[in-house]
């Protein structure tokens, strides 16, 4: 029988744990947040192409599967120096949500937008004439002689002139982004128990690091698990040596199968790759049957649409999809409000009424109030009416609930909404002389925000508190790790973007907004009633796909699939996500629930090798300064 400490021991040694926790597994993670920034910046801007557009990052897999490895050994020789579960999953989550903002859709689209306008303006693109006098000049750097140090390389940030030059904006856009991180923050404290513990949602990206943390002895000894992962990680080297020496052979797993539809109106199909990524067939077996299938029927669902309208005549409709696809989004995002309804009314009144309340959720609603309001007034004094601020956040952060609650309850590889900005749905509604030029050059600024919705932080924040409660941490812990994870991550991602893009040439984004901008001020536009149709056909398809599967039971497809079931990197994988399905399909069906368990060690070895050789070749880029091979796409 274990011996119960007294009350001031006890004390003491919960103290002593909290100490721990700050010293190991903050510090750590700090450390680990400042090297996968670096590694990230360097690596897609320079070695290969995107590590940041899935639902888990390779990098932050690959420095998980490393320090769960070295905490192993550490484990067996003392026990002193190893880190707790608790503290790897700080480790994990805080990286999660820093690589995010790293990536390849937050601040590498928001630094660029901070000089483009005046860099790119020209007399015949008339930027200068149309807008200059609204672009706030302490949140962008105007003088092209400063500007030639970011856009052209071969410099040093670390001068005079520079520093000088950069410090307001960056200070203004980090000050910022870790508001807008902090509201979101706080909706995620907000619905976290709706959602985890009375929905029960199924959260299938956090099922491998809660594995990779939880059971490290027993995962890194299943012989399963290393099939697997000798299988995708040697097919990803060879690959990776091919590119590098093509004479040397590989396993081609990708295949174009849309050039063999060349009579109409099957060519409308366009693009239709059958490619085979170990990591998107694991992740496929770790979702949900029904959701899974989903997804791959709705992708053939968009391309069946395509040959649909070639057949009618409907020329125009097909570049309408991404129009559509914000109909859904918006959709998943009001059913997500509205079925968290009465916890969210629960959490609103019980401030202030004698119900008792988690405590963290009062000062989340507190912390969300105090984070719009610093919102509103940031963007009046640089411009923007209060009433646009607010349409344009309140669009954004549907749009955001919406990616937060598909990861929550379908864990696709990836997911995406290009080109569908809240201003341009503002715009789609009222026209772009409601708005004004004011409003107009001030939302462009913050096109950033609403780039791709792929490499987000907002679900890797709600997912944290999901590992946190299948590792029971307390949540005020995870808020303390994310809150310095947001700071620090923030800070070091636009530092690093601007440092790095004075020392080397890399790739320019974001001019496509201004000349969008220039559009709208030259030829003003109307309400586009044929663009509101495709939104109004999405949103109301999701409801109607809700209801079907809430009324009968045997109803398989979930309109989750559908919103996601789209898009440019979801294509490279919807066939990997097929097999995924299929496998698992074939296997419940053969062995039932104990033969799916016991191969979920194979699935989580393709995942691991292909996202570790991946990761491997983005190092030996970096490494060797030249590009290499890339797993994706």
């Amino acid at each position: 029988m274990k011996k119960k400490l007294p009350f001031g021991e006890e004390q003491l040694k919960s103290e002593n744990s909290s100490l721990r926790f700050m010293l190991a597994g903050l510090f750590l993670g700090v450390v680990l947040i400042v090297i996968n920034c670096y590694w990230i910046v360097s690596s897609e801007n320079r070695v290969v192409w995107e590590l940041t557009d899935f639902s888990i990052f390779p990098t932050v897999l690959f420095t998980l599967f490393s320090v769960a490895g070295i905490n192993l050994l550490l484990n067996r020789f003392t026990k002193n120096a190893s880190l707790s579960q608790t503290e790897l999953a700080t480790v994990y989550i805080m990286i999660s949500i820093a690589t995010a903002l790293a990536g390849h859709d937050i601040i590498r689209q928001l630094v660029p937008l901070m000089g483009n306008a005046f860099w790119y303006a020209t007399p015949e693109n008339e930027w200068e004439d149309l807008f200059f006098r609204y672009i706030p000049r302490w949140l962008t750097v105007d003088d092209k002689r400063i500007l030639e140090g970011y856009f052209e390389g071969g410099t040093t940030f670390f001068q005079e002139k520079y520093i000088k030059a950069w410090s307001v904006p960056i200070l203004a856009w980090s000050g910022f982004v870790i508001v807008a991180l902090f509201v979101m923050l706080c909706i995620n404290i907000i619905v976290r128990r709706q959602w985890i513990e009375h929905e029960r949602l199924s959260y299938p990206i956090t099922v491998l690091p809660i594995e990779v943390i939880r059971n490290t002895s027993g995962l890194f000894s299943n012989r399963l698990m290393w099939i697997g992962f000798s299988v995708a990680f040697g097919i990803e080297i060879m690959a990776g040596i091919h590119f590098l020496y093509p004479a040397v052979p590989y396993l081609d797993l990708k295949y174009e199968l849309g050039r063999l539809f060349t009579e109409k109106p099957w060519n409308a199909i366009g693009w239709l790759p059958i490619n085979i990524y170990a990591f998107a067939v694991g992740l496929g077996y770790l979702m949900p049957l029904d959701l899974s299938l989903s997804l791959w029927v709705f992708y053939l669902f968009w391309k069946v649409q395509l040959v649909f309208f070639s057949i009618v005549g409907w020329k125009t409709v097909g570049g309408y999809q991404g129009e559509q696809r914000a109909g859904a989004w918006i959709g998943i995002g009001i059913l997500a409000l509205w079925t968290s309804r009465k916890h969210i009314k629960r959490v609103l009144f019980g401030i202030f009424s004698k119900h008792p309340i988690d405590p963290l959720s009062k000062m989340a609603v507190a912390g969300f109030i105090i984070g719009m309001v610093i919102i509103v007034f940031f963007w009046s004094h640089a411009g923007l009416d209060y009433w646009v601020t607010l349409l344009y956040f309140g669009i954004y952060f549907v749009l955001c609930i919406a990616m937060t609650r598909m990861r929550a309850e379908l864990g696709p590889p990836t997911h995406e909404l290009h080109n569908i900005h809240p201003d341009k749905i503002m715009v789609l509604f009222m026209g772009s002389r409601k708005l004004g030029a004011l409003n107009l050059t001030n939302t462009t600024l913050l096109s950033w925000l609403a780039y791709g919705y792929r490499c987000h932080p907002m679900p890797h924040q709600l997912e944290g508190f999901k590992i946190g409660s299948s590792l029971k941490m307390t949540d005020k812990r995870l808020v303390v790790a994310m809150i310095l994870a947001m700071i620090v991550g923030t800070i070091t991602a636009i530092m690093a973007h601007v440092v790095l893009y004075h020392k080397y040439l890399f790739a320019r984004w974001g001019i496509g907004d201004f000349n969008r901008l220039r559009n709208w001020l030259a030829y003003p536009v109307s309400t586009n009633v044929s663009a509101l149709k495709q939104i109004g056909f999405g949103f109301f398809l999701t409801m109607l796909l809700m209801i079907l599967k809430r009324r009968f039971f045997w109803w398989p497809l979930y309109p989750v699939g559908y919103a996601v079931g789209s898009g440019w990197a979801i294509s490279w994988m919807w066939f990997s996500i097929f097999l995924g399905w299929l496998s698992k399909r074939v296997i419940l069906s053969g062995g039932g629930l104990k033969a799916h368990r016991s191969a979920m060690p194979l699935l989580f070895g393709f995942i691991l090798g292909q996202f570790l050789a991946g990761s491997l070749w983005s190092i030996i880029g970096i490494l060797l300064t030249k590009r290499v091979y890339t797993l994706f796409p």
